[in-house]
């Protein structure tokens, strides 16, 4: 059995390597035909494959469409290092700490309430709730993004370099391998609801930007041809003259 201060590091290092679960899915599907070890397996090239995962490749194309072959399958190393660039928002070869944050509220949103959660709640009282789960989240947050620039950044200037980031890529699937040997089936059992849960997020959140995008979309066409309508008596009055 675990004692809970070595549950509680697995659980850090469980949900940092969340932020890049996806980077690692769908190359690994790629290179094995979607052919994937259980998930929860010691030993598998990756635990947490899943061939159902791959929200997070189209994730990627969706915000680098002028940067990337979107056509095109990417290998684990070019997941990696988009995904890197795609959350380097200075465009600086570096993630600093408000970088790291964003990455980690973007794939790793508060969770909405069920709806028995709620039940019977006002509006108010179902505010505060939702108050207090975001203050949670940003706390979690904050603990995992202190642990991460302690543990890799190893020349200790505040950021985390894509060669810092490689390494600890690396050593935590070491980590999870040898973790997960240790778990207990309940534990095992945990952790994949927590991947199933996190790939529900991820499939919402894709579906939500493809809404938005058409919803855009279509804004844009109502406006060219209200625009294209405003225009059209102008035309016909100076054609009669």
């Amino acid at each position: 059995m675990l004692n809970q201060g070595r549950k509680k590091e697995l659980s850090t290092m469980f949900v940092y390597s969340l932020l890049f679960i996806g980077l690692i899915q769908y190359a690994t599907a790629h290179e094995g035909h979607h052919n994937p070890a259980p998930t929860g397996q010691p030993g598998a090239p990756n635990s947490f494959h899943d061939s159902n995962m791959v929200h997070n490749e189209q994730h990627i194309k969706e915000h680098m469409q002028n940067e990337v072959n979107v056509n095109k399958p990417m290998s684990k190393e070019e997941m990696e290092f988009n995904y890197f660039r795609l959350h380097d928002t200075s465009k600086d070869n570096r993630l600093d700490g408000l970088e790291i944050l964003a990455a980690l509220s973007h794939m790793m949103p508060a969770p909405e309430f069920l709806p028995q959660e709620i039940q019977g709640k006002t509006p108010e009282e179902v505010a505060a709730m939702k108050a207090a789960r975001e203050k949670e989240m940003f706390d979690n947050y904050v603990q995992i993004i202190d642990k991460v620039l302690q543990e890799d950044d190893r020349d200790q200037d505040g950021y985390l370099s894509y060669a810092e980031f490689q390494m600890a890529r690396r050593r935590d699937e070491q980590r999870m391998q040898e973790a997960q040997a240790q778990m207990t089936p309940e534990q095992l059992q945990q952790q994949k609801a927590m991947v199933e849960q996190y790939q529900q997020q991820m499939a919402a959140q894709h579906q939500q930007y493809q809404y938005q995008q058409q919803q855009a979309y279509q804004q844009q066409q109502q406006a060219a041809q209200q625009q294209q309508q405003q225009q059209q008596p102008v035309v016909n009055m100076n054609q009669k003259h």
